[in-house]
């Protein structure tokens, strides 16, 4: 028998391990996700938890059955002896600038949240990655695809380790950076460069940005800020982006459909069904799905399907197109070496203001003739994979599950000014 999931709560309910299977819950002398608020630097611990006891047999990697570890969770006392690595204490910050009216007080806030919260983890038992990546080290701060975030230990290990020896010659882990494939809108007529973050409208600013201001050069994420130069990027709530990209690996999988069309190799670095191998042998969440082609998704798997994705973003484990999910810590620094300052970070949901403040920013009068048409919508799609409304009824009905998804983009709300969803208030 092996522990499941990530400390799920809900005593008697009916849960899922890695691969869907029905988990029983066992009490773990404590209940509930332990959460804290933070005061004056202080965590104030709430509640504890309960394990699952999958009914599968351990296996030899996570298809056949085995799963995470819910660990006990801690007691004051747990905690207050539990110190983070040295080393890496430091790291757990947030991306270095002065945006969204944040002073020196809010900041050491938000370092003592992030690095509390790490010290929680720990208490879990939780675990570097030494297979994850170290870009954090020059950046200058960590993220949750850094080998220095904690997870369960047992996310170690990939969901097929023997297909990983013979047939992956790419990565195992997202990295702790911007993915490989973005470029940055340089500005040619203004000092500022714009960072694309993916389902944050990424294929909708460049229209508003050439509209408003004219020519940008595309540029690696390599090259570093120009003397004078304004860093500027966008946010958006991290519940609804997580759902906006699980959305997006639906599509491809499912449907083969691509923000600019049917997937190519070309545009996509689509495969066929090489791509579809790669879906079954590096996640959790595939099976359900892999006969909807045709059919559409099955809507009664939803829950297990939600719960699967959740498992796999815990883990960081790398698929095709997985850098979706990637935190938006990672997509708001685009150059090398250490993390340039950024200068203005817009909410997607109050983006008019953010552009009146760019406007400002750059000494720009804005035309009134621009807007940001949303260019990669449902409406454009072939259909037959969950909506996003559909995906979130299911997420406010699992109260545990939420706090999961909260737990991954932890940073994401306390950087970017993000109201937690009241299943995760206290968490951190």
């Amino acid at each position: 028998l092996t522990l499941a999931s990530f400390g799920r709560s809900n005593m008697g309910r009916t849960s899922y391990g890695t691969q869907g299977e029905e988990v029983a819950p066992i009490t773990s002398g404590s209940s509930g996700v332990p959460t804290f608020s933070l005061a004056l630097g202080a965590a104030i611990l709430v509640g504890a938890g309960v394990g699952y006891i999958s009914v599968h047999d351990t296996g030899a990697n996570l298809r056949s059955g085995s799963s995470l570890t819910s660990e006990a969770h801690p007691s004051s006392s747990d905690l207050a002896a539990t110190t983070l690595d040295s080393d890496d204490a430091g790291y757990f910050t947030c991306p270095p600038g002065d945006y969204l009216g944040h002073t020196e007080a809010d900041k050491a806030v938000q370092t003592a949240r992030l690095q509390k919260l790490q010290t929680v983890l720990a208490s879990y038992g939780y675990k570097k990655n030494p297979r994850e990546s170290t870009t954090y080290q020059t950046r200058g701060y960590a993220s949750y695809e850094s080998q220095a975030w904690l997870k369960p230990e047992q996310c170690q290990t990939l969901v097929d380790e023997t297909w990983d020896a013979t047939s992956n010659g790419y990565y195992q882990y997202k990295n702790d950076d911007v993915p490989d494939s973005v470029t940055k809108m340089v500005s040619e007529s203004y000092p500022f460069e714009f960072h694309l973050n993916w389902k944050v409208a990424s294929t909708s600013f460049p229209g508003y940005l050439w509209c408003e201001y004219g020519t940008f050069s595309s540029e690696s994420t390599d090259t570093s800020v120009t003397s004078g130069y304004s860093t500027v990027a966008a946010v958006r709530n991290p519940i609804k982006r997580f759902l906006s990209a699980m959305g997006e690996e639906l599509e491809r999988s499912v449907n083969y459909y691509c923000p600019s069309g049917y997937c190519t190799f070309d545009n996509d670095y689509w495969q066929g069904d090489t791509t579809l191998d790669k879906y079954e042998h590096q996640t959790t969440w595939y099976r359900y799905v892999s006969d909807a082609h045709d059919t559409g998704v099955d809507m009664t798997l939803l829950p297990k399907i939600i719960s699967a994705f959740v498992h796999d973003v815990k883990c960081n484990y790398y698929t095709y197109a997985s850098e979706h999910f990637t935190t938006q810590a990672d997509f708001v620094t685009q150059n090398s070496g250490e993390a340039a300052d950024l200068d203005l970070v817009m909410q997607l949901e109050d983006v008019d203001s953010g552009f009146t403040e760019l406007a400002n920013l750059l000494g720009h009068t804005e035309s009134g003739n621009c807007d940001l048409s949303d260019s990669n919508t449902a409406d454009d799609k072939p259909g037959g994979i969950p909506s996003e409304n559909e995906m979130m009824k299911v997420l406010e009905a699992d109260d545990d599950l939420m706090r999961e998804i909260c737990l991954m983009y932890a940073q994401d709300f306390i950087c970017f000014d993000y109201d937690l969803p009241s299943a995760c208030e206290g968490l951190f």
